[in-house]
């Protein structure tokens, strides 16, 4: 599971991700093993196709599980694993051997990357490294050396990372799209917003160390092992299975990763309350950090709308649809609110109920408005109904449902903030013109 916190800078995204080391599980290995050999999988190149009789006669051992992190100065080398010089240079048995970089050394483990957007910035081959790591589960890694023919090797790793987004060179999104896709979810990291919270960061600093003991963490840890027992029995039902399948295809998901991301999120949200299926509030909880680097921030609200409240009014208008029974549409159809290419080139917006409404008012008001108005009206030697820059009604189409040119009309701040359209009734939406507005465009 790949995870990607941001926030502002000093929220202490990299300290809490460095800190849940110390709750990380113990794991067994082949001994001495530098790849982290799983005695039952062993899969490096020491050890893979070894029998179980021979792994025995090697012995296994208990260590913590790896925490290993990437820095900005890194190379290629030392993240991927390089040639061993000092069993190359060996005077009494030389030999061409590897040496397992940062990577194939986190098998089983951890690797963070703090400002991750930085370095998929400056080192694109290092992101690129990644971006073999975190594709599939597991992932890979290619070690090429001269003289050596190439080995690759599958490597089981999360990767952590952190960043500021609001800082250069800016958020992950939008530097290396395909990576930020890469982490199954993004979390938010907010300032804290309460007195108490404040204080308790305050004072953590100033209980004595014995305080701040091993005890906590193994505590932690001991909860985390309890809860995890119950992960392999986790599931999700077939119809939340239908629902995200209906998710992925109503809003047109880039990437199966969302949904296989909300899945897994669900389940290990379910485990972590105790219980063996998931439900619905189990996605809801999980859907925000799963899907807000992968959607846009309208789509997110409509389909957290959704989970919240499927059968209600509120829950279908989300869905764009009529939506029966509670389920999520499994449709082919594009969006309503989705542009299309139109004849010669031409983009218009599809409408659904909500903008026929709107739209309906706005040329119910604009005919009152030009009947007040007059027809004939000049505006700045330009005639209103005969403008260039208005387009020519068509064939058998009134006068009054021409459309005129909005650079025309005149401008007005708005009362109050902006608020998403949807949300809006067509008549808040689309208001008739001031005395005073019309007698503004009649000069």
């Amino acid at each position: 599971m790949h995870i990607h916190v941001e926030g502002l800078r000093g929220t202490g995204k990299t300290t809490i991700l460095r800190a849940a080391r110390s709750i990380l599980p113990y794991l067994t290995r082949i001994k001495d093993c530098p790849y982290n050999c799983d005695p039952k999988a062993p899969h490096c190149p020491l050890h893979r196709g070894l029998s179980p009789r021979e792994i025995a006669a090697l012995g296994t051992e208990v260590v913590p599980t790896p925490f290993l992190e990437i820095s900005h100065a890194a190379k290629i080398g030392t993240v991927v694993g390089t040639l061993d010089l000092k069993r190359l240079t060996d005077s009494h048995h030389p030999e061409a051997a590897l040496l397992p970089g940062t990577l194939p050394q986190a098998h089983r483990g951890v690797v963070f990357v703090d400002e991750i957007n930085r370095l998929a910035d400056t080192a694109p081959e290092l992101t690129d490294i990644l971006l073999d790591v975190m594709g599939t589960k597991p992932g890979r890694i290619q070690i090429e050396e001269n003289g050596l023919p190439p080995v690759t090797i599958p490597v089981q790793v999360s990767v952590w990372a952190a960043s500021n987004p609001d800082e250069e060179p800016g958020p992950l999104a939008d530097i290396r799209r395909q990576l930020s896709d890469r982490f199954d979810f993004a979390v938010r990291m907010e300032r804290p917003q309460q007195v108490e919270a404040v204080l308790d960061i305050l004072n953590f600093g100033l209980l004595p160390a014995e305080e701040i003991s091993l005890e906590m963490d193994s505590q932690r840890a001991q909860v985390l092992k309890e809860r995890a027992a119950g992960l392999d029995k986790a599931i999700l039902s077939p119809e939340l299975l239908e629902d995200l399948a209906g998710i992925y295809l109503r809003y047109h998901l880039e990437s199966l990763r969302a949904i296989q991301a909300l899945k897994l999120g669900a389940v290990l949200h379910a485990a972590w309350r105790g219980v063996h299926q998931a439900d619905r509030g189990d996605l809801l909880a999980v859907a925000p950090a799963a899907l807000r680097h992968r959607v846009r921030s309208e789509d997110l609200a409509s389909i957290l709308s959704w989970l919240a409240e499927p059968s209600s009014q509120a829950g279908k208008e989300a869905a764009g649809v009529s939506v029966k029974g509670g389920k999520m549409p499994v449709t082919g159809k594009q969006p309503e609110t989705l542009l299309q290419r139109g004849e010669r080139g031409a983009v218009r917006v599809r409408s659904s109920r909500w903008w026929q409404a709107a739209r309906d008012r706005w040329r119910q008001l604009f005919r009152s408005t030009r009947q007040s108005i007059g027809t004939g009206a000049e505006r700045g030697g330009r005639n209103f109904s005969s403008s260039s820059n208005c387009p020519p009604s068509r064939e058998g189409q009134s006068a009054e449902a021409a459309l005129p040119n909005p650079l025309d009309l005149p401008l007005v701040a708005p009362p109050l903030a902006a608020r998403q359209l949807a949300k809006l009734d067509p008549e808040e939406a689309v208001q008739p013109a001031t005395k005073a507005e019309v007698d503004d465009v009649k000069k």
